[in-house]
């Protein structure tokens, strides 16, 4: 097995772009993503459950924020946009920190004491994991099991 690089943005040391895009941008590519991933997910759209507050997705949020899980991301960067995107109609479940300074409830001082260096990166249990993480990687790293 060899050495993956998780995809993710760099905090930038002046003004933040986003790159690579081409004619899409990052708006568009993260709709992309977004549509790609739902169905990727474990128990995504096909899933027949009606209830947004009973999937896999949402159990997963609740249980990383239970749990003290946190997403650091900046809202200019499109892995974090994906990032968000794989928890589908629970992204607003997800424990999140703006470390952009310009953005919505920005917290740059949380980013800098915790060592943030990349977006997005994921606190679990006290480890930092850079990258865009599977749902699969933080079910694991954060102790969650379904419910059945």
């Amino acid at each position: 097995m060899g050495f993956m690089v998780q995809p993710h943005c760099f905090r930038p040391p002046i003004a933040p772009r986003c790159l690579g895009f081409g004619p899409l941008g990052a708006v568009g590519a993260g709709a992309l993503g977004a549509l790609l991933l739902v169905s990727c997910s474990p128990q995504g759209a096909g899933s027949g459950v009606a209830d947004g507050a009973s999937t896999y997705e949402a159990h997963l949020a609740a249980h990383l924020a239970a749990t003290g899980g946190v997403m650091y991301g900046a809202h200019w960067c499109p892995y974090c946009a994906d990032q968000l995107a794989m928890f589908g109609d629970a992204a607003d479940r997800v424990p999140y920190v703006e470390c952009a300074a310009d953005g919505e409830n920005a917290q740059p001082e949380l980013c800098q004491q915790r060592g943030i260096e990349g977006y997005p990166t994921w606190e679990i249990n006290s480890q930092l994991y850079p990258g865009l993480q599977s749902l699969d990687q933080l079910a694991a790293r954060s102790g969650f099991s379904a419910p059945q």
